[in-house]
């Protein structure tokens, strides 16, 4: 894998930060490009800085529509004081297969002798400069003059939309201004929740002032790392919420809020307020106060935490509300029939910015981009996720999760043949193998697939009925097509593939879909194996009016 690693506060993010980070992906042929927040900035110390949590969401909400960019938590799970050399070293250990590149803008370039330890960066890694165009000929002569002290450590990095200054946009924003440099979805989170006028306008006073208390308590019972989770699913609730109600053009309140965003919050807030006590302690607590049945397996010990945390948010908390009350029990395992606010917690307990894995079903940026636009569906594809993430790592499942995913499938069903229904349209469940086929071509063509093939093969094999083959240059371009195929065929036929062989980062990946098999494999990969050649009784299908209908 290359990958390239743009560090900073993200204070906030900006397009200048995702312009730089295509641009390194592009001109340097890389993979992958992480985006790695600071926890403390070792230059900003002395400085206030905006509170992780609304940094690290700021940053996510920028990144679900950009492929081939993620979130990189390094720095927040080590804690502490962020050293580039120190981080680097341990990525370089974990990963030292890995070609990497440090990303840096011009400012930066001009301080590196100051960096902490800056010839053990330069040896680590190759350093990509982003240069404002205004300024080429002076950068020029810096970067020569860097490389002559780093033993040729840095390489020009061409953006043209990177002088945009974070200090001027909290200005602006403080200042209660707007700026098309930031992405909408970013900005509209920022106006929300006040993140640097401290005037929320989704959250009421009242809200606000009695989550931080029982943050103040909490902070004493849990971990740094649980406490920024705790935080992390409240504000992720909230958003979802909040768009969610917008979205289903619901009336907010005389004050301008939704009760339903207040909450979700507490709710999120809360959710974890057992996680204090370990699988064996909620399950004697859960004992003692007659929370689960007395044929409760104890092997599901580490779910108990949620109806132990509903017991606690009404008894130690003095929380009366049963919608908050029952979203706390449901955020774990879910149930079959939640209400709107706890899915926005369910949902954020899997999503939210902390939450560093890729899910095995889509990548992490694209089941938030979901879940963002259909509460629902992210529901549903969050419950999905859950269960093949447990197969995988062959972990006990719990019965009522498949329960929970059964339901949000009916329910998803029902929800998308209504609107169908209602405007007139085919239903999602009408299609024939070749539909699926068509659809698998086009979203391997929208993510620019090469020699695409769609073989016919239900007159010699029982296997399927169509074979789709494509390659991709590299892994990042393997992955981005795997995930349009899947989410093309789940929002149009309502399907998700029976099986997927092959890791994100592998060479080939075969999605089985029972009437078609799509496989999308790396040049190199697709040639060893040379599928065309082993189905040459097949029949290839000539896909032109395919291509002129995906146009």
């Amino acid at each position: 894998m290359r990958v390239g690693i743009l560090g900073g506060t993200f204070d906030p993010v900006h397009n200048g930060h995702i312009a730089i980070a295509h641009a390194a992906k592009e001109q340097y042929d890389l993979d992958r490009v992480f985006l790695m927040p600071a926890c403390i900035p070792p230059h900003k110390r002395s400085n206030a800085i905006t509170p992780d949590i609304h940094r690290l969401e700021m940053l996510q909400l920028a990144l679900q529509s950009e492929d081939g960019l993620a979130i990189n938590l390094t720095e927040f799970a080590r804690g502490g004081v962020s050293y580039t050399s120190d981080t680097l070293t341990a990525l370089l250990s974990e990963h030292p297969d890995s070609e990497t590149y440090y990303i840096m803008g011009e400012d930066s370039l001009r301080d590196f002798p100051t960096w902490h330890e800056p010839e053990t960066i330069a040896r680590l890694v190759k350093i990509l400069v982003a240069i404002r165009q205004d300024n080429d000929e002076t950068f020029r002569e810096l970067l020569a003059e860097r490389n002559r002290q780093y033993n040729n450590a840095f390489l020009p990095l061409n953006v043209p939309y990177c002088s945009i200054s974070s200090t001027a946009l909290r200005r602006t924003l403080i200042n209660g201004g707007v700026t098309t440099d930031i992405n909408p979805k970013v900005m509209d989170y920022i106006d929300n929740f006040g993140v640097y006028t401290h005037n929320p306008k989704a959250l009421r006073i009242e809200t606000i002032r009695a989550c931080e208390g029982y943050l103040e308590k909490l902070s004493k019972e849990v971990s740094e790392h649980r406490f920024l989770h705790l935080q992390g699913v409240a504000f992720t609730a909230a958003d979802l919420m909040l768009r969610h109600l917008r979205a289903i053009g619901a009336k907010p309140d005389a004050d301008g809020c939704f009760e339903g965003v207040q909450q979700a919050f507490i709710a999120g807030v809360l959710h974890d307020c057992a996680k204090g006590m370990s699988g064996r302690e909620n399950y004697e607590f859960s004992i003692e106060h007659g929370l689960i049945p007395k044929d409760f397996d104890e092997k599901y010990s580490e779910t108990l935490h949620a109806p132990v945390g509903k017991w606690l948010a009404e008894h130690t908390y003095g929380i009366t509300d049963p919608v908050i009350l029952t979203a706390i029990e449901q955020h774990c395992l879910g149930d079959v029939d939640m209400s709107d606010v706890s899915l926005a917690v369910y949902v954020a307990d899997y999503l939210e910015p902390g939450r560093e894995f890729e899910p095995a079903l889509m990548s992490m940026n694209k089941l938030r981009k979901v879940a963002y636009e259909n509460l629902l569906e992210g529901a549903y594809l969050a419950a999905c996720s859950v269960i093949r993430f447990l197969q995988d790592i062959k972990a006990d499942i719990c019965p009522k999760s498949f329960l929970t995913a059964d339901a949000l499938k009916e329910r998803l069903k029902w929800e998308t043949n209504t609107v169908k229904s209602n405007s007139k349209e085919k239903s999602m469940k009408e299609y024939q193998s070749i539909d699926l086929a068509k659809a698998a071509f086009q979203a391997l063509e929208d993510k620019k697939g090469y020699d695409i093939r769609v073989i016919k093969i239900e007159n010699i094999t029982t296997i399927a009925d169509y074979f789709v083959i494509a390659d991709g240059n590299n892994p990042s371009q393997v992955e981005a097509m795997v995930d349009e195929v899947q989410m093309k065929l789940y929002k149009e036929f309502e399907i998700e593939p029976k099986r997927i062989e092959g890791a994100r980062n592998s060479g080939w990946i075969l999605m089985d879909y029972g009437d078609i098999v799509v496989h999308v494999f790396s040049s190199q990969d697709r040639l060893f194996y040379d599928l065309e050649r082993v189905w040459r009784d097949g029949e290839s299908l000539d896909t032109t009016e395919w291509k002129e209908v995906n146009k």
